[in-house]
């Protein structure tokens, strides 16, 4: 299973790299190095590098509204550096475990775009559906996945 670490700015020049891939621009979104930065220093947001066994970061996810305390977890971003090779799901995975340790938390939240049937498939492999609490969006799908019984 990948390892998570929480990102610091050494891992911006990574980030970039990885929002940049092709097509991401349409699928993930993508920040400047002003708003990596900023958000770094934000207790709102938190990043994550997903790094494979031998250590080699492999993709980001990046967590959002973290002071809201509403029970919930939003993921804002989540990207690999090699979309296809099979470092995406267990890496999401490794992040929805993270999630549903911290005791507080009772929902994880994301939004997909429409056009990125992929990454729908892979939520939905991993038990997220679509929110009914979520108002309608025409460009994306809202998701969720809730604690899993104890």
């Amino acid at each position: 299973m990948p390892h998570l670490r929480p990102a610091t700015e050494a891992d911006i020049p990574f980030i970039l790299a990885v929002e940049r891939g092709p097509g991401y621009d349409a699928l993930v979104g993508r920040f400047d190095e002003a708003e990596h930065r900023a958000n770094l220093a934000d207790s709102d947001w938190l990043y994550f590098i997903g790094e494979d066994d031998a250590g080699t970061p492999r993709g980001i996810a990046i967590l959002q509204h973290r002071t809201t305390r509403d029970g919930s977890e939003f993921l804002r971003r989540i990207a690999v550096a090699d979309a296809g090779a099979g470092f995406g799901r267990p890496f999401l995975a490794a992040l929805i475990e993270w999630v549903f340790a911290q005791p507080e938390v009772d929902r994880f939240r994301l939004h997909v775009r429409k056009i990125n049937s992929r990454a729908r498939h892979v939520y939905q492999s991993l038990g997220f559906v679509d929110d009914p609490d979520a108002g309608p969006d025409p460009d994306s799908f809202r998701m969720v996945l809730s604690r899993p019984a104890r």
